[in-house]
């Protein structure tokens, strides 16, 4: 067997784990036929509510963009109203007055069933099911929760672009990864506009759920609306320049398995300490200052992150200046230099991702790694 899965003992296991998982979930949403669209465009955020303060970033950089045709932004919150807490909505609201924004919540059952599975690809399909049931425009993007649109005209060129070309979906790039090659033209997740009209008439909610099967011969495991775009419609990609993006993927899954499952390793490549300095960039510093602590008190490589200690000399010296160099494209956009506290916070993720402490970039550094 070729792909994700060499063992077919492998492969069937899997899809037996994957289908009580549907089971469970297929039931959890669902919609209806879009009739008569609204014109314009939605943009639809999954929003995990513990770390709810990264909002404010992504707002502002939405907020920001030319975009005339946009016609709702879709929040959906992965807690109930009353969990979520009646500030969160007014807060946000006082924000950003000029965003048309509408916020959704998980019902009861929704959210017992995804907190008990706590799988961060369950709450993003559910999250996004319930946006695309609830959305009033043809067009749809998914904007992810840790994804920031500095160049302002993103979400217009992409409007324009799925129209112009009649396609389904329309992606960044080809999905590539877990048995899926780029030439299986298959568009990733992040930043996807699609014809959600189309979506709707053609698939059950359940249908975008990520999903193993045997595709173009190979062993998968599809990512959400990978499946669905594998069955029915075309795909296409419009790149968006790097520097018209900052985008740390799978932060959002990382922070989630941090949280919900033991003994979680993170990944060599992991994102999760740029977390608390979306949420201080977007107003909030208290996690920021505790964080910032815990890296300048460490002893060794462990860092309590999120208040669980976390062996930091997994993250790469590669990955730690990665990182670094998104959030000095975040701090020019919005301050138009780097903070002093940021340049120090970085730069002590730095030394400790550094296998040889001699590695680590020198003080002052920063201003080159990130420009």
């Amino acid at each position: 067997m070729n792909g994700k899965y060499t063992s077919s003992t492998k492969y069937v296991a899997a899809r037996a784990k994957r289908a009580v998982l549907r089971t469970m979930l297929r039931r959890l949403v669902s919609w209806t036929p879009l009739e008569a669209p609204q014109p314009g465009y939605t943009v639809l955020i999954a929003c995990k509510c513990e770390i709810q303060g990264m909002l404010g970033i992504n707002l502002r950089f939405l907020a920001s963009q030319n975009a005339p045709n946009l016609r709702e932004v879709l929040i959906v919150l992965d807690r109930t109203r009353e969990a979520a807490g009646p500030e969160l909505e007014s807060s946000i609201r006082a924000q950003f007055p000029s965003l048309p924004l509408r916020f959704l919540y998980y019902s009861d059952r929704q959210a017992r069933v995804a907190d008990r599975i706590a799988w961060g690809w369950v709450y993003s399909w559910l999250s996004w099911s319930k946006g695309i049931a609830a959305a009033r425009t043809r067009y749809v993007l998914l904007q992810d929760f840790d994804a920031l649109l500095l160049g302002p005209n993103i979400l217009e060129d992409r409007f324009a672009e799925i129209q112009r070309r009649g396609h389904q979906f329309l992606g960044v790039s080809f999905y590539q990864g877990n048995g899926v090659e780029p030439t299986d033209r298959l568009a990733t997740t992040f930043e996807l506009m699609f014809d959600a009209q189309f979506v709707r008439r053609q698939f059950k909610p359940i249908d975008l759920f990520n999903h193993i099967t045997v595709h173009n011969g190979r062993s998968v495991d599809f990512d959400t609306l990978l499946y669905a775009q594998s069955r029915h419609g075309t795909s296409s990609v419009l790149p968006i320049d790097e520097e018209h993006m900052v985008h740390p993927s799978q932060m959002i899954c990382q922070y989630t398995d941090l949280h919900h499952r033991r003994g979680y390793v993170p990944p060599l490549a992991n994102n999760l300490l740029l977390i608390p300095y979306y949420i201080y960039v977007s107003g909030e510093d208290t996690l920021f200052n505790q964080h910032a602590a815990a890296l300048r008190d460490s002893r060794g490589k462990s860092v309590e992150i999120f208040g669980r200690p976390t062996d930091c000399s997994r993250l790469t010296p590669v990955h730690a200046q990665w990182i670094t160099k998104q959030a000095g494209r975040v701090e020019r956009a919005v301050h138009g230099q780097v903070r002093p506290e940021v340049r120090e916070y970085f730069e002590m993720i730095e030394r400790l991702a550094a296998s040889d402490p001699a590695d680590a970039p020198a003080r002052g550094d920063f201003a080159a790694v990130a420009s």
